[in-house]
């Protein structure tokens, strides 16, 4: 893999309409992205709502995605499966399909069995099998799952294992996962509100879903950390709090959507049992407005 893994990705929302995959107004949302600083996209992530799609349907996001997004950007997909020998098989397809490297959720259906143990050789095997890089993609909110810091340092030592997503929201712990991994393993962390002091302990980037809303500010917001400009990195943080927060554990995936509707993007449907918390779109207006004079 050529293109560096740093920088501000989007885990890309999957619009549907009328509960069928909307690849068109995928393809639309990429090509407007490939227009700004993003260092590439996340498909099939959490946002992306892949625990809801099928095989088949998972195979049509990711060629698709291929298709329009930006041969400069980085293709990080997600795959994931409950199962070592599924993960595997959807981490080599979506390398056939065109994807740079593969981001790993934990296997969660059976968590009070998932030991670090069983953890560990689930990682080495899809890595050991895979033909592209993998990033370890910790998210314990949604799985009940967590990789402790120092097992994801042994997984670091893999080769083909180049980083992780850590979604915890928990500084303390990613600064360890930092600490204690090899150097050049790449620590991206997956909670904008977060995103600033992560940066100041050391990870390379963030995989934000608040970044589908306002690319260009979270992109900015890592450009100002980089040049030294701290009060004005800080300054963003808090100016895209609110919003971050309210697209994430406040209104969920629907509330994303929404946001992104009101952006000018197309949100889409989602895909049922979620709804679209059609209530909050005068907040979601308002947050916008706020954020304006910045974009």
């Amino acid at each position: 893999m050529n293109k560096p893994l740093r920088g501000v990705i989007p885990p890309v929302a999957t619009p549907f309409k009328d509960e069928e995959l909307d690849l068109k107004a995928l393809q639309a949302n990429l090509r407007t992205w490939n227009q700004t600083g993003l260092s590439g996209y996340l498909i099939l992530g959490s946002n992306g709502e892949s625990c809801y799609l099928s095989e088949a349907e998972k195979e049509a996001v990711l060629a698709a995605a291929a298709e329009a997004m930006a041969p400069d950007k980085l293709f990080m997909a997600g795959t994931g499966c409950e199962s070592t020998r599924q993960t595997i098989g959807l981490t080599r397809r979506a390398s056939e399909l065109g994807a740079d490297c593969a981001l790993v959720l934990t296997p969660a259906y059976y968590k009070g069995q998932m030991t670090n143990e069983a953890l560990e050789a689930h990682y080495q095997k899809v890595a050991e099998a895979s033909p592209m890089p993998i990033l370890l993609y910790n998210v314990p909110q949604f799985t009940g799952v967590n990789l402790a810091p120092a097992l994801v340092a042994r997984l670091s030592a893999h080769d083909n294992i180049a980083g992780i997503k850590d979604s915890s929201g928990n500084i303390g712990q990613l600064t360890e996962i930092i600490r204690q991994s090899r150097p050049g393993f790449a620590v991206f962390v997956g909670s904008a509100p977060v995103f600033y002091p992560a940066l100041c302990v050391g990870a390379v980037g963030g995989i934000l879903a608040v970044a589908n809303v306002v690319p260009e500010l979270c992109v900015e917001l890592q450009r100002l950390y980089q040049a030294g400009g701290h009060p004005g990195a800080l300054a963003m943080q808090r100016a895209i709090n609110p919003l971050a927060a309210l697209v994430t554990t406040g209104l969920g995936v629907g509330g994303l959507k929404l946001a992104m509707d009101l952006r000018g993007f197309q949100g889409g449907q989602v895909r049922s049992p979620l709804c679209l918390p059609q209530a909050a779109r005068p907040q979601l207006a308002q947050e916008l407005d706020k954020l304006r004079p910045l974009l």
